[in-house]
């Protein structure tokens, strides 16, 4: 899939190289909707990648770093298959396979993302609440409060290659996707004649402001 250079201004957008561009216009519908959702799991699903290959072609004894890259990918991994107010979701059942090794391994990620990463609800970190009580010779009984954080540690080599793949074989489902959409939308714009087509509106991006942190994006379907 090529990557084209885009650029902005004022609002609209630009792609370079294609010499003879003259305009990027606007596409709605459903079709064109359902291209966007899918441009987006792309953009989750490649930055999941870099994550996992940066692990490791980066510094192993960096715990910090490798924790980090490591729920980067987990989070926008399973960011692609959960419900969201603006962005329609993969199915894993239908890249993997109902019953399938992929399937269950795709869930124990999911749940780890959702219980332990994101949301504190599992066993997987635990904190424990004592009292260090003396041998009863001295005046006082307690000698101190404490408290033990436990964590349950998911990356070993086996999570790592599972997580690789399942990300890779998300890829690759949705990239053969969008490549299929795109065969689809050209097809259908090429019977409009040039007139109508380049007499559609102008691709434009508008900048979100501070009000947008809180609202589900506009959807044009």
């Amino acid at each position: 899939m090529e990557d084209l250079f885009t650029t902005c201004k004022n609002g609209t957008l630009y792609i370079g190289g294609i010499p003879d561009a003259h305009k990027v216009v606007e596409l709605d519908g459903k079709i064109a909707k359902r291209l966007s959702d899918l441009a987006l799991h792309k953009y989750d699903l490649d930055f999941a990648k870099d994550c996992i290959d940066a692990m490791a072609e980066g510094d192993r004894e960096s715990e910090v770093i490798l924790q980090s890259l490591w729920r980067s990918s987990i989070i926008h991994y399973i960011k692609c298959f959960d419900a969201s107010a603006s962005r329609s979701q993969l199915s894993a059942e239908k890249i993997f396979g109902a019953g399938s090794e992929h399937l269950t391994k795709h869930r124990y990620f999911k749940n780890i993302r959702n219980k332990y990463f994101v949301h504190d609800e599992n066993a997987y970190s635990q904190s424990l609440v004592g009292a260090v009580i003396n041998d009863g010779k001295k005046e006082y009984k307690v000698e101190k409060i404490v408290f033990n954080i436990i964590c349950v540690e998911t990356l070993d080599d086996v999570g790592y290659d599972n997580m690789s793949s399942l990300i890779n074989i998300s890829r690759s489902f949705v990239i053969k996707q969008i490549e299929h959409i795109f065969d689809v939308l050209t097809k259908e714009l090429e019977r409009e004649p040039y007139e109508k087509l380049s007499g559609r509106k102008k691709m434009i991006f508008r900048v979100p402001t501070i009000d947008d942190v809180s609202e589900p994006r506009a959807c044009r379907v």
